[in-house]
């Protein structure tokens, strides 16, 4: 029989490369403007946001375990753990969105590879074509350590696109365990956004 985890790391990993193939189309149309598009400015009229946009997100993460919201800033950061992930968003509209992530860590003496793996619903905010977008995060999906269980939270994000396929952004999220208060955790991620 195949473990839990690694049929739920499949179809994650199906469900983001469909998310992220569903609308990247026009890159193969011109993969070299497509391409040479990250590496220009963002100073011309283009807009940066988009309806029926497609992202993928490359991060950095910062995982720290807590046992209560309220604690959030009592923690001592040596108790986190670093690691990084992937994920894809799909916008239908300029400022909500859906996405999926997964996160791993350096968690030591944890069998599991992935940390957990959620669905998104984003609200984002483009400040005019001024590149930056304040967000809102709403989170839920499964933990896979320390041991398995659901996950939901949300929390707040900034973006700033360099041009209209070039992004990096950071946010904080608290995510809920259902098993146990101690499954509790802030991620943090850090990263560069490329859309389709």
């Amino acid at each position: 029989m195949i473990p839990k985890h690694r049929i739920i790391v499949c179809i994650s990993g199906a469900v983001l490369l469909t998310i992220a193939t569903a609308n990247a189309q026009h890159a193969w149309d011109d993969p070299n403007g497509w391409w040479s598009g990250h590496f220009t400015s963002g100073k011309n009229n283009a807009q940066l946001y988009n309806a029926q946009e497609v992202s993928l997100d490359l991060f950095a993460s910062y995982m720290n375990p807590e046992r209560r919201f309220g604690d959030l800033f009592e923690t001592n950061i040596r108790n986190g753990f670093w690691g990084g992930g992937a994920g894809a968003n799909y916008f239908f509209t300029r400022e909500l969105g859906l996405g999926a992530d997964f996160n791993i860590s350096s968690k030591p003496d944890d069998l599991n590879l992935v940390d957990q793996v959620t669905g998104n619903f984003i609200a984002r905010l483009p400040l005019g074509n001024s590149g930056l977008a304040p967000y809102l995060i709403g989170s839920g999906g499964r933990e896979m350590s320390p041991r398995w269980g659901w996950l939901y939270g949300g929390g707040v994000g900034l973006e700033m696109r360099l041009n209209p396929t070039t992004g990096i952004f950071s946010d904080a999220r608290f995510l809920w365990s259902d098993r146990s208060t101690a499954d509790d955790r802030l991620v943090i991620r850090a990263g560069v956004r490329l859309t389709f």
